[in-house]
């Protein structure tokens, strides 16, 4: 044994211990930035955004992304936000998910106070005078849309953003290169579409615009016909009844021009009489029975069972429908509406009519309506039982899907030449007292994107403000004082008793 080493010591064998260990170091180095490369590349390709909040804040409602994914254009957003700003991430946050939806949007950040040069070359970019701070520009080809921090928040608490809604607005005004006319007649008694009380149309009005519609009004009886360039004709309740000119001139429009129509109607009574445009529908196989209105039995807490006017139409209610597609969990509330009835379709006749919304099950047309001291009330053989059903739509019927069917396929919905009707029973669910509802909204503006055959702007609007609000019952609130006043209190008052107690001992 060699002087000055322990017995039993090998340095070649601690060498190629100390070797291992190295080299077993280094592999696994190696093997982690490895596994690092990978996951960051599948990471780049495959990326994935989940929101997992209740109300789907970081997301954007399928209306937005039908139409992202139909861009064939590119699109640039940027934002003059400094990063200091309020609502900065907020805004940040929602363009971010309309890029992630398509390569054809790109974000653009410029500080409007550190880079004065690229706010420059902006302004001469896009031909403006000014640029307001604190805004978005939305850029598609020579076309350009300002949209100002005011259109984007509402400053009115709870403060409500507007982001979505707006700036899918914007990308269909830069990309869309004609707009759609609608035409909404007056002179009947319609409502007004600059009426801001509560039974006017000046929400659905801004809505329809903001979506890239040009919202005419239409007075047949001066102009005497319908302009070439309506792309959709709204009757919105009308009071009084159409001559027969006028009707002549709706005819004309839907035959000879393949034209489309909203039409809401009332129940005759009140102020709202027939129109003679029940006549006209039955043309298009649709009966609208004017002199009913639809009623719900609805058990109330203290009052029993009362009868009200309030239709409430969800889930099932909305029979399968390309307008109503992804509406199921949505409510859409109709007042003082009247039942609509399809005329099955003959040889001279060759229009098929689809249910759009249905009233529940406990509902009926009430043809007694008005009477003084008389509570409605279902009357056999002489109201109308249900089902009820509150709008439809009518279109050519479809013989090659029908030659499908009969040879056992299940075609899908298409569009066909001809003119094309949607009919509602009511006009109060779209006036500002109900537009709040979010169905209300959806299948009005959805009516009138099927009409006019664009499919991608179909969907569900943009989601309302998530504001949460505790709702207590009178017993909830009869409990919450007893714990305030004597409860808690109490708890503590006989604790300090028995503490006093315990130590007198």
């Amino acid at each position: 044994m060699e002087k000055g080493k322990p017995e039993g010591f090998n340095i070649d064998q601690l060498l190629r211990k100390k070797a291992v260990i190295g080299t077993n170091v280094v592999l696994m180095v190696i093997v982690a930035f490895g596994l690092f490369g990978v996951v960051s590349y599948l990471n780049a390709r495959h990326y994935i955004r989940l929101d997992f909040t209740s109300g789907g804040r970081f997301s954007v409602s399928n209306k937005t992304k039908n139409i992202i994914k139909g861009l064939d254009k590119p699109v640039t957003f940027t934002v003059l936000f400094g990063e200091g700003e309020l609502f900065f991430g907020r805004i940040m946050d929602i363009l971010k998910e309309y890029q992630y939806q398509s390569d054809k949007i790109k974000l653009v950040h410029i500080d409007p106070v550190r880079n004065p040069t690229r706010m420059r070359e902006l302004t001469d970019r896009i031909k403006a005078e000014t640029i307001q701070l604190n805004s978005v520009i939305i850029e598609c080809g020579d076309r350009a849309k300002h949209v100002p921090q005011s259109e984007v928040i509402e400053k009115e608490f709870p403060f409500k953003f507007k982001g979505e809604e707006v700036f899918t607005a914007a990308i269909l005004n830069v990309t869309e290169e004609e707009q759609t006319y609608v035409y909404i007649t007056t002179g009947h008694g319609e409502r007004g579409l600059e009426d801001y009380e509560r039974q006017g149309f000046s929400n659905i009005t801004t809505a329809l615009k903001r979506d890239n519609f040009n919202v005419v009004p239409l007075d047949l009886m001066t102009r005497k016909e319908i302009p070439a360039t309506c792309d959709v004709l709204v009757i919105a309740g009308p009071t009084k009844p159409f001559g027969s000119e006028e009707l002549g001139l709706i005819r004309d429009y839907l035959d000879n021009r393949k034209g489309r129509l909203v039409l809401c109607l009332e129940p005759a009574f009140g102020p709202y009489s027939e129109t003679g445009l029940e006549k006209l529908l039955k043309e298009y196989n649709v009966d609208a029975k004017t002199n009913a209105v639809v009623y719900n039995r609805v058990q109330l807490p203290f009052f029993g069972l009362q009868t009200v006017a309030e239709i409430y139409v969800n889930k099932e209610r909305y029979p399968e429908h390309k307008i109503t597609e992804g509406m199921r969990a949505l409510n859409s509330v109709f007042f003082g509406t009247c039942p609509i009835e399809a005329i099955p379709a003959t040889n001279e006749r060759k229009f098929q009519v689809k249910s759009l919304a249905m009233a529940p099950d406990n509902s009926w047309g009430e043809t007694e309506i008005g009477i003084a001291n008389k509570k409605p009330e279902f009357t056999q053989d002489k109201d109308i039982a249900g089902p009820i059903v509150i709008a439809v739509t009518s279109q050519p019927v479809d013989t090659a899907a029908r030659a499908a069917v009969a040879h056992g396929s299940m075609p899908e919905e298409r569009a066909v030449k001809g003119a094309r009707m949607v009919v509602f029973g009511d006009v109060d669910f779209v006036a500002n007292e109900y537009t709040g509802n979010p169905g209300n909204h959806d299948i009005f503006i959805n009516s009138i994107n099927w009409l006019t055959q664009k499919e991608t702007k179909l969907g569900i609007s943009a989601k309302p403000p998530d504001i949460r609000r505790a709702v207590i019952t009178p017993e909830q609130m009869k409990l919450i004082y007893w714990l305030c006043v004597a409860v808690l209190p109490g708890m503590g008052l006989v604790t300090g008793v028995f503490v006093w107690w315990k130590r007198r001992r």
